[in-house]
């Protein structure tokens, strides 16, 4: 089996569970209750959950996904928003602004990884405010570096 990236598959687990959860709680209340457009609600919902589940275990598996690496050297605060923007430096030296919810912790100095979707609509030279919109939408989870070799000259 090919290795998931540990965001991807905790993705996929939690995903799963709460289409499991809605299955479970939608018999328990039909049982319950005897109340079957709940349950045909809690089926469709664990049907869509199932789904979404299974195209994110097919795009792991292809690794139809973009990974952008680099240090944080930005974190700027967004007030009244739910999200905060960051800007990520790679190994080429060229800076990156991303906007990232606020669940992702995410500290100046550090190292990270991200995970988006395959960027079939960014473009090589493309604006950077559309290609920072279409990042923005596709993020599938962050994992923090902590195993990156050291450079000696």
């Amino acid at each position: 089996m090919e290795h998931i990236p540990k965001p991807l598959l905790r993705r996929l687990a939690l995903t799963l569970l709460v289409g499991a959860g809605c299955l479970f709680t939608g018999f328990v209340f039909f049982l319950h209750e005897r109340d079957a457009s709940f349950l045909i609600l809690s089926i469709l919902l664990s049907a869509g959950s199932a789904a979404k589940a299974t195209m994110l275990a097919l795009q792991a598996k292809k690794r139809s996904y973009y990974v952008l690496e680099g240090t944080c050297t930005d974190v700027r605060l967004k007030p009244f928003r739910n999200s905060y923007d960051i800007v990520l430096t790679d190994q080429d030296g060229s800076e990156h602004l991303l906007r990232v919810g606020k669940d992702q912790k995410i500290r100046p100095g550090l190292s990270y990884r991200f995970y988006f979707r395959a960027p079939d609509s960014i473009l090589p030279g493309q604006n950077p405010l559309l290609a920072k919109v279409a990042l923005a939408d596709g993020l599938l989870g962050v994992e923090e570096i902590t195993d990156r070799p050291s450079q000696t000259d």
